[in-house]
């Protein structure tokens, strides 16, 4: 009877101590993000770039040009596309002034080319393959004012965003952009407050 009864206290003792500490208070998060957006003869060329509160850096990349043709009076066009995703950043200076990105992307790509025969689209089967290509980007921010917004996730949690649209410049997979007439960007820095215990 004493040992059930020794056991019995010691477990009530550990319940009690459970109960009276309490879990550290969550803390708020940071997230960083850039857009850019490419267009031009070079082909068009989209990147963002996500650094999150806890983890890697990495960026995705899509790019993609279509080149077309007449031939003995069939217009042609070889299309490529190359994608990558969740790549590891080499380089990646933020601020809501400016940011600059160095990155080695490795890239999947497809290879099409269709005929326009009588309103009819021909193409043959997309060709796969594997590259790689250094990523350099940069934003430099517009004299605007930041945008500002807040918003209550269904969790509780309540976010506020902070952004600033850019102009970019910047180059990969052979191609170059510094015209700022067809190209945009936007950098943004948003705070998370996890809701109250």
């Amino acid at each position: 009877m004493i040992r059930f009864r020794t056991v019995l206290a010691v477990g009530i003792t550990a319940a009690a101590t459970v109960t009276l500490v309490a879990g550290p208070a969550q803390a708020d998060t940071v997230n960083r993000t850039a857009h850019a957006h490419f267009d031009g003869g070079d082909g068009r060329m989209f990147v963002d770039v996500t650094r999150p509160a806890v983890g890697d850096t990495v960026v995705d990349v899509e790019w993609g040009k279509s080149v077309c043709a007449v031939t003995d009076g069939v217009r042609g066009c070889d299309n490529v596309t190359r994608r990558a995703y969740d790549v590891p950043v080499t380089r990646f200076a933020f601020s809501l002034t400016g940011a600059n990105l160095t990155a080695t992307v490795p890239y999947q790509e497809s290879q099409q080319h269709c005929d326009f025969v009588d309103g009819d689209e021909i193409c043959s089967e997309w060709q796969e393959s594997t590259g790689s290509t250094n990523l350099k980007v940069t934003w430099v921010a517009l004299d605007e004012p930041l945008r500002r917004e807040r918003w209550t996730g269904e969790d509780g949690s309540v976010h506020i965003s902070t952004s600033a649209w850019t102009t970019v410049s910047g180059s990969g997979f052979g191609s170059t952009y510094d015209d700022s007439t067809t190209s945009f960007g936007q950098l943004s820095r948003t705070r998370t407050i996890p809701p109250a215990a």
